[in-house]
């Protein structure tokens, strides 16, 4: 089996749009009925692919931290001001 980590980038129509980390360039779509209903955009997440199925865990510490990290940026750039 083979797992790679991936970004919940959009929603788009029927399909979830993932993005391979950490280049981003690679997209993975992803029927919207084959994952978890607690994704939302921003989720960092592991997939793996036997070929069959998906398995998709939620790695919320790795969400928690990217979206700490995004809002320590943001905050920077407004004391910038």
């Amino acid at each position: 089996m083979n797992y790679n980590k991936y970004t919940l980038d959009r929603f788009d129509g029927e399909y979830a749009i993932f993005l391979k980390r950490s280049n981003e360039t690679e997209q993975l779509l992803i029927h919207h009925a084959e994952i978890p209903s607690e994704l939302k955009e921003g989720d960092i997440v592991s997939i793996q692919d036997d070929g069959f199925d998906y398995k998709i865990e939620l790695l919320r510490e790795e969400t928690a931290n990217q979206k700490q990290r995004v809002n320590n940026l943001l905050q920077q750039l407004r004391n910038k001001e």
